[in-house]
């Protein structure tokens, strides 16, 4: 979820069309530029272009996103996907892709729309620009603040000073606004002192980044701290910690990515394609930028993961709209958080000895109605739904991104084999028969007209078939084919291609081993996290903090 609450009348809404016809700095498209007739069209228009498609767009589109927005209570869960990787698979959009606005709330045809990160999968999202240029992400070593080393936490609520309080990521009073009330004794605490805004955006959210800043301070405090020295050897041995720390973190992060999250997201027949020292690309020589058909298209399946209810700290039934308030934005008086509401990580992942974890919900082309309301996402323009369905929709479908038909030829002309393994992309006619199947079944909730389910099976946004195709293939329980394509190629693309400085065939201790040597000469971390999964890395620093017996609990 990267956009919050209502940001105005979308521009697409006038007589004339405006969509995005200009260039977009930091994306591109898979396989190429397309041609027109290989972008997403309405009844064979651009609706970039057309006033009269863009119209037909907008209707069509509500009464999707009015199908896809009604999820019924008791939706069947994914035995695969504990419920933590919904946020690790969000905090790692996080580190791919930050839009300098949401695409439908943007004007064209040259809006400036980029992504304003750079090499990928690097925990920018962690780290900024380091504490040069993000000082307030990070706490001052010593009481003159020449150098900041360390992640800034804040304490629970009513915690004492133990180390082992610090479990929220850093927020700060801001006075004269309601999250200070009462002045400057207040306790409310309204900016999150955080690089990245959006990871505050949840209570499950910022605790997953927490968990990583945790990582990271462990990591710098097993390094041998520089002592007295001159001013310039003590910045440039702090330097040299601080570099050590992060890459280690950074190297950690991909790991679990690797090992640990794409396995279960992915078709295993995609993931052999990929996971090997010889990868299949479909793009062996890919431009720069992020393709657009991953980052607006198929990397939007996490909204379809969401919990109606969860079991978080000491709550049992916690819900999805109670998540979203405990920030710094929606309620700065609630944060830091309380005791009550730190997460107890085996509620998210499954942890050993430790009862079963919430479950995600199995993936298929429905959200949960829990986000239609309570202002989080507001309808764009009067008459259209609530929630991020209709967001989502719209912005794919006014980047010029290729249609799913598109897609598919080329897959097929890459992946003949695989494609033919492919129930929807083997046959275009059952695959737009079952899509107008799905697509007709309440035309009076959705006011679609036969016309309307025609042409949006024939012509299907693809962050709406990505979902639809999980369902029909993978039973809900990882992406189907093309969805598992778009996101390998992507990320373990990613992977490959902007390797760290340590990295190299032969694993995380060989990795780490070598980063201390290049920084740090003979130096070693004592306990190096050699972890590939998420209940790995909740154990080890569950370990090296002593916060296996926690109270409030840890795990």
């Amino acid at each position: 979820m990267t956009d919050r609450g209502s940001q105005g009348a979308c521009p697409f809404g006038g007589a004339a069309a405006s969509g995005i016809l200009g260039p977009l700095p930091g994306f591109r498209h898979v396989f190429g530029p397309p041609a027109a007739a290989e972008r997403f069209q309405v009844d064979g228009q651009d609706p970039r272009t057309s006033p009269a498609a863009l119209a037909t767009l907008r209707r069509r589109l509500r009464g999707l996103a009015t199908l896809m927005g009604t999820r019924p209570p008791g939706a069947p869960e994914n035995p695969n996907l504990p419920s933590g990787y919904t946020y690790l698979a969000q905090f790692a959009a996080h580190d791919m892709v930050s839009t300098s606005m949401a695409f439908w709330s943007a004007g064209g045809p040259d809006p400036g729309v980029a992504n304003a990160l750079g090499a990928p999968l690097r925990l920018r999202t962690l780290y900024g620009g380091g504490p040069g240029a993000c000082p307030f992400a990070f706490a001052p070593d010593d009481a003159r603040d020449q150098n900041r080393s360390r992640f800034r936490l804040s304490a629970f609520a009513g915690a004492g000073g133990d180390a082992a309080c610090f479990r929220d990521i850093a927020r700060a009073a801001t006075p004269g606004t309601l999250g200070n009330r009462g002045g400057f004794s207040g306790t409310g605490r309204g900016e999150a002192l955080i690089a990245d805004s959006r990871n505050d955006q949840s209570l499950l959210l910022s605790q997953l980044s927490t968990l990583f800043m945790l990582l990271h301070n462990v990591l710098l405090d097993m390094l041998p701290k520089p002592g007295t020295q001159a001013a310039r050897s003590l910045r440039e041995r702090t330097a040299a910690r601080f570099a050590v720390a992060r890459e280690a973190t950074t190297l950690v992060f991909r790991n679990v990515l690797r090992h640990d999250l794409l396995p279960r997201l992915l078709d295993p027949k995609v993931r052999a394609l990929y996971d090997n020292p010889a990868p299949e690309w479909l793009e062996p020589e890919p431009g720069p930028g992020l393709p657009l058909e991953f980052s607006h298209g198929a990397f939007r399946f996490g909204h379809a993961m969401l919990r109606d209810t969860y079991r978080i700290g000491r709550f049992t039934d916690a819900t999805l709209a109670d998540l979203l308030r405990q920030n710094s934005t929606r309620g700065p008086n609630a944060v830091p958080l309380t005791r009550d509401w730190l997460v107890r990580w085996s509620q998210f992942f499954q942890l050993p000895g430790r009862p079963a974890p919430n479950l995600s919900i199995k993936l298929g082309p429905r959200y949960t109605p829990m986000l239609m309301g309570d202002g989080f996402f507001d309808p764009i323009e009067p008459g259209d739904p609530a929630g991020v369905a209709f967001r989502d929709l719209m912005s794919a479908s006014l980047t010029g991104m290729r249609s799913v038909g598109s897609l598919w030829a080329h897959v097929a002309a890459l992946r003949p084999g695989l494609a033919a393994q492919s129930p929807l992309l083997a046959d275009p006619a059952a695959r737009q028969a079952a899509l107008a199947e799905w697509l007709g079944r309440d035309s009076a909730v959705s006011l679609l007209t036969a016309e309307d389910v025609a042409a949006l099976a024939a012509e299907p946004p693809l962050p709406f078939y990505i979902l639809f195709e999980a369902e029909h293939e993978a039973e809900g329980e990882r992406l189907g084919t093309l969805g598992s394509l778009l996101v390998a190629e992507t990320v373990y693309g990613a992977l490959a291609r902007e390797r760290l400085a340590s990295e190299g065939e032969d694993g995380l201790g060989s990795a780490l081993d070598r980063l201390c040597a290049a920084w740090l000469g003979d130096t070693r971390f004592p306990d190096p996290p050699l972890v590939e999964d998420m209940p790995g890395l909740v154990g080890y620093l569950a370990r090296r903090l002593g916060l296996e017996a926690a109270d409030p609990a840890f795990i």
